[in-house]
């Protein structure tokens, strides 16, 4: 899918689509609706960045699932030769690391799927989590996400825009085909994903310019989802569930070219098409970043490929290439796309410019919440409205800066055209482009009724837990148990909140770590049933935790076991694995070895 920031960016051109785009604090409690809107037959899909935990200070926890049907984790990777990632100078993340998973280095067949950021992905303490978690990080919260939303699906995305380099070398064999499909069922069984997507950008032509490409790609691809299919049929049928394969699929006619969609179609429930970025700030003439339909005044102004490059045109595409409606799923932006110095003829839209202007994470890209809170009809900005491509632009003529953008107005001509056009539903990119969650809730109530997850079902809460009581504390965390609830269907699960904060848990016991010294919280427990019902809070307690433990500082030539404790640069770390110390591997440096407490 699109990456933004320091991963992958989608951008679109004559031959090809390039697609541009590439801390944690505590869970805010908030009652959301847990299921899925089964009376409705589309999907929502949302991507949500690993990197979103780091400097976005997005976690897992912030998303409002309960107006989604199903999460696309961005990205896994693909190991060659013992490494994974990309080093084309050229791209946004240009290095590689040796293959891992939770533990560490592992040795993988070449082709075989890897945790893209391990850290992120599966290391790293989030509230609630104890250095002797064996799983941590995003996957273990998406898994939390699904044992609270029962309606809620997972699939793992693998490559995007960084990290397509190696497809066409794991398409290229029977051999290769044979171990990635092998290490897609591993994947999904063991961080318990519901499917996997593969965004492969692109077969024989487009994408980062050292990555590998044959003409036979165009056959490979359709081999390679095979083999994932076949393997991920038999896995379903001995694990009693239906395990989904989609692709993420540019939407340029050279991507139609050079694909076997319609054999495709046959193998993958569906696909989702990257209808955005069709135009950016690598341009100099300012246009729309996601029309839905096609302006001829765009190509008036010389705006290259404008007759194809919109959502109606691309899908359209699809549809003639063979592709069914229903397995067509449209996809939506939650940032717009930016330029600086530009005219004020037609209020900056499509005319000549000089540059981007600084956006919300990076150049020229702003998420649909900063517009929102600072952009629109605000700061000398005016909101104006194409009627044709149905999209909405902001002008700033004191600098010329033109923005493109989706709002809830140009979503509810998207979400129509989804309904008349008979499609599988809407995917965008991303979850943290939406912090208020205005588009979200727009895509929600028209496909999926809001996002309501029972109509005229179950609607009784379960009882109040009682007997909250803390059991121990630690100068970092706070351990409590209770009474369990009660419910007319069952139980599913709890959320304690403390300090606002909350972290869910599925039992009736939870040790809340992460927390500061010499600190009183306070903490209450509501119960969760698989309808998203809610039982009023317990009774509160109370619980101050212990002052600093002593810890010696971190130094070279030092064995540590599990659980010593050392400080660096002021930080408090707990030890992972054992292991003697050697210059070079101080706490920050060596994650795998060293957990912030």
């Amino acid at each position: 899918m699109c990456v933004r920031a320091s991963f992958a960016k989608i951008r679109v051109s004559l031959s090809l689509l390039l697609l541009a785009s590439l801390m944690v604090s505590f869970l805010p409690f908030q009652e959301r609706t847990a299921a899925a809107a089964e009376d409705s037959d589309y999907k929502i899909i949302g991507y949500y960045p690993s990197w979103g935990a780091y400097g976005r200070g997005y976690p897992v926890w912030e998303m409002d699932v309960s107006k989604v049907t199903h999460i696309n984790y961005a990205f896994a990777d693909i190991c060659w030769n013992g490494i994974h990632g990309n080093p084309d100078p050229t791209g946004p993340n240009p290095q590689t690391w040796t293959c891992q998973d939770e533990n560490g280095t592992i040795s993988v067949p070449n082709g075989s799927i890897v945790l893209g950021d391990p850290w992120i992905d599966a290391q790293m303490s989030n509230p609630g989590d104890t250095w002797s978690d064996p799983l941590r990080g995003n996957l273990k919260q998406l898994i939390l996400l699904k044992q609270a939303n029962p309606h809620l699906k997972t699939i793992i995305s693998v490559g995007g825009w960084t990290w397509s380099n190696r497809f066409s070398d794991t398409a290229a064999t029977a051999q290769t085909r044979e171990n990635f499909a092998n290490s897609a069922v591993d994947f999904l069984r063991k961080y318990q994903f519901d499917g996997i997507d593969l965004d492969w950008e692109y077969p024989v032509s487009g994408g980062l310019p050292g990555n590998g490409y044959r003409p036979e790609d165009k056959q490979n691809h359709t081999l390679l989802l095979q083999a994932v299919r076949d393997k991920l049929d038999a896995a379903g049928a001995q694990d009693g569930k239906h395990y989904t394969l989609t692709i993420a699929a540019g939407a340029s006619p050279a991507y139609r070219q050079n694909n076997e969609l319609a054999n495709i179609a046959g193998i993958v429930d569906w696909i989702n098409i990257i209808t955005y970025d069709f135009n950016g700030g690598w341009q100099s003439t300012s246009a729309h970043n996601a029309p839905l339909y096609y302006d001829p005044a765009a190509s008036a102004a010389g705006i290259a490929n404008a007759q194809d490059f919109n959502g109606a045109a691309a899908v359209q595409g699809f549809l003639n290439a063979g592709v069914p409606a229903d397995k067509i799923v449209l996809g939506v932006p939650f940032y717009g796309r930016g330029w600086t110095g530009c005219a004020s003829a037609g209020n900056g839209q499509y005319q000549s410019c000089t540059g981007t202007p600084p956006g919300t994470w990076e150049p020229g890209v702003f998420d649909f919440t900063d517009l929102e809170n600072n952009y629109i009809n605000k700061n000398g900005y005016t909101r104006h409205w194409n009627d044709t491509a149905k999209v909405p632009y902001l002008y700033n003529p004191s600098n010329g800066t033109f923005i493109s953008y989706d709002d809830v107005e140009s979503m509810g001509h998207k979400t129509a055209f989804i309904e008349s056009q008979g499609l599988g539903g809407a995917m965008f990119w991303e979850f943290s482009g939406d912090r208020n969650d205005t588009l979200l809730t727009k895509l929600s109530d028209d496909l999926l009724d809001g996002g309501n997850p029972n109509p005229g079902g179950d609607t009784t809460a379960p009882t109040t837990p009682t007997g909250l009581a803390v059991t121990g504390t630690t100068s970092s965390s706070v351990s409590l148990s209770w009474n369990a609830a009660s419910d007319n269907v069952g139980v599913t699960g709890y959320v304690v909140s403390y300090n606002g904060g909350s972290v869910s848990v599925s039992g009736t016991a939870a040790t809340i770590s992460g927390l500061s010294p010499a600190t009183s919280y306070t903490f209450a427990v509501q119960a969760r049933d698989a309808a998203g019902n809610f039982s009023p809070a317990s009774g509160a307690v109370t619980a101050t935790t212990d002052a600093a433990p002593g810890a010696t500082s971190w130094a070279a030539g030092v064995f540590y076991g599990v659980g010593d404790e050392v400080t660096y640069n002021g930080v408090l770390y707990r030890c992972l694995q054992a292991h003697t110390s050697l210059p070079g591997w101080e706490p920050p440096g060596v994650p795998a070895l060293w957990d912030p407490v």
